[in-house]
């Protein structure tokens, strides 16, 4: 189980990489001016958004590797806890979280997990799609400072979970102010590693069956 664990940790944090919108750098954000009006806004924009395809770029930074690992590939969600994530590029690999259950596909073969028979599992499952909705800040594992720019939103995420806050230093969710998707997402560990995603050609509510999560 231990093994299987680092193997899922590993998963998450290879999960959450860079996106290609380098956008402005934090200094640029100034503290948002109304946080319960973004909070109201977010919650209610994301109820209207039953499916969400996207395509990403993924960034990750090892301190013991000379260069970023760069991946492609695309995300598929679906109401209420669905969600597959394909790796396409440099290697294929599929994890895909599906009512509870986690499905990770690595060279060919597939493993399964209960999300809810473990802390950690149930704390990353919870963690991955309150992320793509853009809802951490609904999260009590985490601290949050919210900020802004003219084009997005800036949640800054500290964790406080005794699960992951050993492990993780900070999340950053850039949220569109247009409409309030999520566009980026960074994660630094600990160790100064740090993996980064950025998300393009998204699609809203694109018909979407059960069967597309399906891991075999």
């Amino acid at each position: 189980m231990t093994r299987s664990i680092h193997k899922y940790m590993l998963a998450f944090g290879f999960w959450l990489c860079n996106i290609t919108l380098m956008l402005a750098q934090t200094n640029d954000y100034t503290p948002m001016k109304d946080v319960e009006g973004f909070k109201t806004k977010m919650n209610a924009t994301n109820k209207t958004y039953k499916t969400l395809k996207s395509d990403f770029v993924q960034e990750k930074y090892l301190s013991f590797m000379a260069q970023k690992l760069m991946s492609n590939g695309y995300l598929k969600y679906k109401i209420t806890d669905m969600m597959r994530l394909e790796y396409t590029k440099p290697m294929s690999y599929i994890i895909a979280f599906v009512k509870g259950k986690v499905y990770i596909k690595d060279n060919g073969k597939v493993t399964k997990f209960d999300a809810k028979s473990n802390k950690i599992f149930k704390f990353i499952n919870q963690t991955m799609i309150d992320a793509v909705q853009g809802n951490l800040f609904n999260n009590k594992d985490y601290k949050v400072k919210y900020l802004e720019n003219s084009q997005q939103y800036l949640l800054e995420l500290e964790p406080i979970s005794d699960v992951f806050k050993d492990y993780l230093k900070q999340i950053k969710i850039y949220i569109s102010k247009k409409d309030y998707t999520v566009n980026k997402l960074e994660m630094t560990e600990k160790s100064g590693d740090y993996t980064h995603m950025t998300f393009s050609n998204k699609q809203t509510n694109s018909p979407m069956t059960d069967a597309e999560f399906v891991v075999k």
